[in-house]
C-alpha cells in the first residue's frame, strides 16, 4: 500500500475520532438551571434562610460543604470529583465539614435543584454562603473553576446574603 495512502487514512481516522469525541463533550454542554427553577426560587425575599432550613430538616449542620447528587448515573459528577476534593480541603481549614445528599431522596431539595453536580455552603451560623455548581464549561474542566470564589465566599467575615449561581452551563445531568 501507498505511504501517501496510509497518511490519508490515519489522517481520517483521527479527524473522525476527534468529531465524535467533540460531539459526545458537547452533548454534556448543558444549562445548570435551563426553566429557571433555581433563579424563581431564589428571587424569593427569605430565599436563603428557607433553603437552609430545608437543608437542615435533611440533616445537614451549620458548617457544611454540601454535594448534591441523585440517583441517576452522570458521568459529570465523576468529573466534579476534583472540585468536591479541593473544596473540602480548602474549607477544613476553616472548619467545614463536608456531606453528600441525595436530590432524588430529598423532594424539598429537588423543588429547587433539578440539576448536579452541585453544592451548597452552608456557614458556622447556619447561613447559606453559596448554591450552585462546581465549574462551568464543557467537561467542567475546561471552563471557569468556580472553587477560589466559593472558598473566599464560604470564609467572608461579611455575610450579604447568599450567592446562588444559576446562569452556568457546563457538565450537568437532569435529577
Amino acid at each position: 500500500m501507498n505511504s501517501r495512502i496510509v497518511v490519508i487514512l490515519i489522517g481520517l481516522w483521527a479527524t473522525s475520532i476527534m468529531v465524535a469525541l467533540l460531539m459526545a463533550n458537547g452533548n454534556q454542554l448543558k444549562d445548570f438551571d435551563p426553566d429557571l427553577t433555581l433563579a424563581q426560587a431564589a428571587s424569593k425575599q427569605h430565599f436563603d434562610e428557607s433553603f437552609a432550613d430545608i437543608l437542615q430538616d435533611a440533616g445537614i449542620g451549620h458548617g457544611t460543604v454540601v454535594h448534591f447528587t441523585a440517583n441517576t448515573r452522570c458521568f459529570c459528577n465523576q468529573l466534579s470529583e476534583s472540585h468536591q476534593l479541593e473544596i473540602s480541603n480548602s474549607l477544613a481549614n476553616s472548619g467545614y465539614g463536608f456531606s453528600t445528599v441525595s436530590i432524588s431522596e430529598h423532594p424539598a431539595i429537588g423543588n429547587v435543584i433539578n440539576h448536579f453536580p452541585a453544592l451548597a455552603v452552608i456557614d458556622k451560623l447556619g447561613k447559606l454562603r453559596y448554591l450552585g455548581p462546581y465549574a462551568t464549561g464543557l467537561g467542567c474542566f475546561t471552563g471557569n473553576n468556580l472553587v477560589a470564589d466559593i472558598a473566599r465566599i464560604a470564609t467572608s467575615e461579611q455575610y450579604l446574603g447568599a450567592t446562588v449561581n444559576t446562569e452556568a452551563r457546563g457538565c450537568f445531568c437532569a435529577a
